[in-house]
């Protein structure tokens, strides 16, 4: 029988390979061992320890509560105190009581108002993300790049009050490369489909996207192996043959290629090969028509 090998999570590191009675043994040695991203063959991908029951029932955390448990297990009972019998109220206490009990109910009834009043109707609603779900959590995996200083992300304002997307201005008719600091703007979702990689791209930029160009990287057992070039990937109506697609530049040069408009989000598809057990991409470079 294949003996498991597990890999780990520790700080920014992979650690691993290790067996299964060390992994335990490893992350029990974190401040929060059910936390730990583990990662074996058979996988989709990083786990919590605390998603899978083979390991996570391994993890017993001493409980700071035993020893005093023990304590009072074995403490004798205490012996019974005679109280002093109450004394009787005064006219003068009485009242006190009076007083007393009456702001108790107040107090009451202010907190039941206060929660049974209807609330404003003012509130903003979840809003959306750009490639679904409407919180972080609830999202699709997203390969998203760092910020940007002082960009304010798509539909937000600086305050970070939502606002409405403004209408992309017209793209130029000359075809060319995106800046780096434009194609950090896109966002993607990929899904290996037989030998084809589809990328569901969000394009925040204000090109017109034509190309992009996708550097992948493929899990081979623990090793993580790039390809030597950047993949290219097209919009669906836009893979033509290379004949026709030579004879329309010259016949129109200045002719729009299919792609992707300002703004919106698109499907990107391209052969890469057969699908490996886990993969990691990233976009390169991009091509399209830059705004007027």
């Amino acid at each position: 029988m294949t003996r498991e090998r597990w890999f780990y999570a520790q700080g920014h590191q992979r650690r691993g390979p290790v067996s299964l009675a060390q992994l335990v043994e490893s992350i029990l040695a974190q401040l929060d061992p059910r936390a730990v991203l583990v990662w074996r063959k058979g996988l989709a991908g990083w786990t919590r320890c605390e998603d899978l029951p083979e390991v996570e029932r391994r993890i017993v955390l001493p409980s700071k509560t035993d020893g005093a448990q023990e304590g009072v297990r074995h403490a004798r009972p205490a012996e019974p105190v005679a109280l002093p019998a109450p004394a009787r109220a005064t006219g003068r206490g009485r009242s006190v009581l009076a007083y007393g009990a009456l702001g108790v109910v107040v107090a009451v009834a202010s907190l039941f108002a206060w929660l049974l009043w209807p609330r404003s109707r003012s509130a903003t609603p979840p809003q959306p993300l750009p490639l679904g779900g409407t919180t972080a959590e609830t999202a699709p995996a997203v390969v998203m790049p760092a910020p940007i200083p002082g960009v304010s992300p798509p539909g937000r304002s600086a305050l970070g009050s939502p606002t409405r997307a403004p209408r992309p201005a017209g793209v130029g008719s000359r075809e060319a490369d995106l800046p780096s600091s434009e194609t950090r703007k896109l966002r993607g979702v990929a899904v290996w489909s037989g030998d084809t990689l589809k990328l569901t791209v969000y394009n925040g930029t204000g090109w017109r996207l034509t190309e992009l160009y996708v550097r992948i990287g493929r899990f081979k057992r623990d090793d993580l192996v790039e390809d030597p070039r950047p993949i290219l990937l097209l919009p669906p109506v836009g893979q033509v043959d290379a004949g026709v697609d030579a004879l329309m530049n010259r016949v129109a040069p200045d002719r729009k290629k299919p792609g992707l408009n300002p703004l919106d989000t698109g499907l990107f598809q391209g052969r890469v090969g057969q699908q490996p057990e886990s993969f990691r991409w990233e976009i390169e470079t991009a091509r399209g028509y830059p705004p007027q």
